[in-house]
């Protein structure tokens, strides 16, 4: 059997045997990947933020490999084909997600969870054509992972995606790395030693309650200090407001007031359904490309706001305590006016909870599933969620922290300060 081998910044060696995942990455939909950032516009923040979906996906596959392996050797029964599938369904999970990722989707409204599953099992795609080549089941069982109708082993699909899944593992180290900080760094072996199943479910085990304190606090420091940086959140409000013009100029009848319209582009700025082809074309190198051009469109705003992007001309961010809602916000879109603003393109509040990372709080009852931990193996088995277990996470996990900005132009952040502070 032909071993191939990507060498991996965070991993090392990432070896690949099976033929089936090979095939998979060498589709031109997982080649696409590499064309899309992991972390959107951070790299505005952060100079070395420009890693990629594809390396993350090999990285999540790698690691999916090494948990089963682990579960393997300590007594969980795993059939070898669902195992093979997981590992799969571990390497496409991010195969939908389009340029800017989930920026993209507030614009377009398009989910990425939706494209996943079109490429995964559409008849069109190459993905489904080599998955089916291994196991004509394979296309829709692996889409179920996503669709959430998955009905095998439930620890097989918390390990892709919940609360403990192998790839928070993987973007925590990957983007801690990548941005040069070390908030998200945490022991990994450990905590791949410590993970167990009970009952069909991913638990910890006792001695893991140090690797999920390490885990849990990686995530949060990572949250509030590269996910939510507010150069990033003020980079990426600058880009959806282009687009946001770009797309009311083209669906108002105004589409020469663009001066560029790209073509891969151009059914999402019209609001047409895209098949599957054309989304597939879309890529961080049409936008980037389109904006760049936009900075000479004759619309002003537009013209404005793509040069601003370009050139790191962020807004600033003014924190707000509650809404900005009635009286204030209309004072806010007065103070824009009068600075020469039009307020419907230069503001917009950015909460906490848009950001597209999250860190841990502790589950209400009937939601996401918590991380739990094993304190004994009885009848039955003593599991504890982790934040009853461990007081240092009690006081971050238990109740989330809200926080929001106000962004707007620099030029025009004292105006509506003062705004602020008379309503």
């Amino acid at each position: 059997m032909k071993e191939y081998i990507f060498r991996d910044p965070i991993h090392g060696n990432i070896a690949v045997t099976d033929p089936t995942i090979f095939a998979l990455i060498q589709s031109p939909e997982f080649q696409r990947l590499r064309r899309i950032r992991q972390l959107g516009t951070s790299f505005i923040s952060y100079p070395g933020a420009e890693h990629t979906r594809f390396a993350h996906s090999l990285g999540v596959y790698h690691l999916m490999n090494r948990v089963l392996r682990h579960l393997v050797e300590h007594g969980v029964q795993i059939d070898p084909d669902l195992r093979a599938m997981a590992c799969a369904a571990a390497l496409l999970h991010d195969i939908g997600h389009g340029p800017f990722s989930h920026l993209f989707e507030k614009v377009t409204g398009m989910r990425h969870e939706d494209w996943v599953v079109r490429i995964i099992a559409g008849p069109d795609s190459s993905i489904s054509r080599i998955l089916a080549d291994r196991n004509l089941a394979w296309p829709a069982r692996i889409a179920s992972f996503v669709s959430g109708t998955w009905d095998g082993p439930p620890f097989l699909k918390e390990l892709i995606s919940s609360q403990l899944d192998v790839d928070r593992m993987d973007y925590l180290l990957r983007d801690s790395r990548m941005c040069g900080v070390t908030y998200g760094q945490f022991d990994l072996e450990r905590l791949i030693q410590t993970i167990t199943v009970v009952d069909g479910r991913v638990v910890l085990t006792d001695k893991g309650i140090t690797s999920a304190e390490e885990f849990l606090l990686a995530r949060y420091f990572m949250y509030w200090n590269v996910y939510f940086h507010k150069a990033t959140r003020s980079s990426e409000v600058l880009l959806e407001l282009a687009l946001r013009r770009a797309v009311a100029l083209v669906r108002e009848g105004a589409a020469e007031e663009l001066g560029f319209l790209p073509p891969a582009l151009e059914p999402v700025l019209a609001g047409r359904e895209l098949s599957l082809s054309q989304y597939l074309a879309l890529d961080e190198t049409d936008v980037l490309y389109a904006v760049k051009r936009w900075t000479q469109a004759p619309d002003p705003v537009l013209a404005d706001l793509s040069l601003r992007f370009l050139n790191r001309h962020l807004f600033a961010g003014i924190r707000l305590d509650g809404e900005l809602t009635g009286p204030r916000e209309e004072a806010v879109r007065a103070a824009l006016a009068a600075a020469g603003f039009d307020p419907d393109y230069y503001h917009r509040t950015d909460r906490a909870a848009a950001a597209a990372y999250q860190y841990y709080v502790r589950p209400e009852q009937g939601s996401t599933s918590p991380i739990q931990i094993l304190l004994s193996w009885t009848v039955p088995p003593g599991l504890r969620e982790v934040t009853e277990v461990s007081a240092v996470l009690r006081g971050i996990a238990t109740q989330p922290v809200t926080r929001c900005f106000l962004f707007v132009p620099r030029e025009a952040a004292a105006a509506v300060r003062r705004a602020l502070l008379e309503n």
